[in-house]
């Protein structure tokens, strides 16, 4: 039977891509991107890309309880990926309020996701993912995480990988990145704006 926090639950989960669609387009509208800001996030963007096809070429839906990979460390990776990602794009935006914004965004928005994927995963495996939630962390690691689960039997994949459609979030990672660095270069004073220069003349009658 399914419970009021249940409903509550399935409708943030799914009005998750409609809010952070909206959100994208105002803090891309609101950016003043610089190259400095945007390099200097790109490592940031480029882990979380690189933990989400380590966790997407582990991950078989449907098919078992995947504990392997990233899997083995914690329950949620792909959102740790996902979360890496916007947190980087946002840091390139400019504006040092937004990654702020970002994280308690993606908190609220992926938050009643994950509990709805732990009742759902606890509701079909049991006992075998109630053992594995209690060993593994959510989303931070535990020392005896890896020590105390199963022999790796299932090895990294690159067609679960293009299974799950990732090449996706390369494309809309590759548009987003590409889109700030054309703003940076048409606009290359706009992440500046707020360090007004001084006139040289004011500064001679200022020391008079």
């Amino acid at each position: 039977m399914t419970t009021p926090s249940d409903r509550v639950l399935v409708w943030l989960s799914r009005w998750r891509v409609n809010l952070g669609t909206v959100l994208t387009i105002v803090a891309m509208a609101a950016a003043r991107p610089g190259h400095p800001e945007i390099l200097r996030a790109m490592p940031l963007v480029l882990l979380g890309v690189a933990i989400r096809i380590w966790a997407r070429g582990h991950l078989d839906r449907r098919e078992r309880l995947t504990q392997t990979g990233p899997y083995r460390l914690v329950r949620h990776p792909l959102y740790i990926g996902s979360f890496l990602i916007g947190l980087g794009v946002s840091a390139m935006l400019g504006r040092w309020f937004v990654p702020l914004l970002f994280t308690a965004t993606y908190v609220a928005m992926y938050l009643p996701k994950a509990i709805r994927e732990d009742r759902y995963l606890s509701a079909r495996y049991g006992d075998e993912y109630r053992a594995y939630a209690a060993r593994v962390g959510a989303i931070v690691p535990r020392l005896s995480a890896a020590a105390g689960g199963p022999a790796p039997s299932i090895r990294f994949e690159w067609r679960r990988v293009f299974g799950h459609r990732e090449w996706k979030t390369w494309l809309g990672v590759a548009a987003v990145v590409g889109v700030l660095w054309v703003m940076a270069s048409v606009f290359p004073g706009a992440s500046r704006t707020s360090h007004v220069r001084v006139p040289e003349r004011a500064v001679r009658l200022s020391r008079t």
